[in-house]
């Protein structure tokens, strides 16, 4: 796995931990999989996993808090478990944090459904939120030069308008598209303007 690679997290027992890997394969995720909380919480980084599988007796949900904690709350995360598996044990788990909370005997099938509908409809928080960690890298005048483009100035007219050589506003540009992670600026107007759309939205 690539650094920024699509990944699921698996924190489960020996008895039930391939067997998630395994299901996860299924929907195109290799996964980072632990026998313990600590262990996985020592091998985190700055990617968030696409979706998080925790199994209770294993101390899910301890970390599914720390979870929350490092990469905020739109990480999908179930929580799995042999034997809490009573309404009150589910309704606690939710209130913990959990998307979904599923038993260890649960049909594979639908367990793949959940967790596959869980991934497509957090999708478009988890790019909201990468968007605004990236835009929020950008330096003042780096989001004056973006702000400006997205507004439809051409490069001359962003220089005329911020006082600066166009050969300054090239520089600007070419630093904002490696901040964005993009090749153009098309690319990087898109990201302003999800940011934007989002902002009006809240």
């Amino acid at each position: 796995m690539g650094a920024e690679d699509p990944f699921a997290l698996v924190v489960a027992g020996d008895h039930v931990r391939g067997g998630y890997v395994a299901l996860l394969r299924r929907l195109g995720l290799p996964s980072a999989a632990f026998g313990r909380a600590m262990d996985a919480a020592a091998a985190l980084n700055s990617t968030p996993p696409a979706v998080a599988i925790l199994e209770v007796e294993d101390g899910g949900c301890g970390f599914l808090r720390e979870l929350r904690d490092r990469y905020g709350p739109d990480i999908p995360a179930v929580l799995v478990s042999a034997e809490r598996v009573t309404p009150a044990d589910v309704v606690a788990g939710l209130l913990v944090g959990a998307d979904d909370y599923a038993a260890e005997t649960m049909d594979a099938e639908e367990f793949l459904a959940r967790v596959r509908r869980l991934i497509e409809r957090t999708k478009p928080a988890r790019n909201a939120t990468a968007d605004l960690r990236r835009l929020s890298s950008l330096s003042s005048r780096e989001r004056e030069v973006l702000a400006l483009t997205t507004e439809g100035l051409t490069q001359k007219q962003v220089a005329t308008a911020m006082g600066i050589s166009i050969k300054t506003v090239g520089a600007h540009m070419q630093n904002l598209l490696m901040k964005l992670g993009v090749h153009s600026r098309m690319e990087a107007v898109a990201i302003a303007a999800r940011a934007s759309s989002d902002a009006g939205q809240d």
